[in-house]
């Protein structure tokens, strides 16, 4: 039983902080921003990533985390003392948060969202 309480309160802990990891990256975005309505009076104001982006980014954000967790600890079985096998999990889970925060925040914040390239081509395909 002991097993099973680590992992279900380690697999709740990391859905939890990976959902909020992933709603405060999603929601301080730059792309997120003009989505919502930070562009001059409203410019740009398209509410639907509330519930298209949002949800997939929640979801996204609690279950990848949470996977991880419950996949270590899997592979790892009955070797070694719990203590160790939540250590290790809980390092391999933090290394795919900061992989998935960076990614998240790496497609919220392009480089320059106006030209942003379709191809390998010099100007925008936008522009053509």
């Amino acid at each position: 039983m002991e097993q099973r309480d680590a992992a279900g309160y380690g697999g709740c802990a990391t859905a939890a902080l990976g959902a909020v990891t992933a709603l405060y990256v999603w929601g301080s975005s730059r792309r997120t921003g003009l989505h919502m309505g930070a562009g001059f009076e409203g410019h740009g104001r398209d509410l639907s990533v509330l519930w298209t982006e949002l949800p997939l980014v929640l979801l996204a954000g609690a279950l990848m985390p949470t996977v991880t967790w419950l996949l270590t600890l899997r592979l790892l079985g009955r070797r070694g003392p719990l203590r160790s096998r939540a250590l290790v999990a809980a390092v391999c889970t933090a290394g795919v948060l900061a992989a998935a925060t960076w990614g998240l925040h790496t497609w919220a914040n392009p480089h320059n969202p106006d030209h942003v390239r379709l191809s390998g081509a010099l100007a925008s395909d936008l522009d053509q």
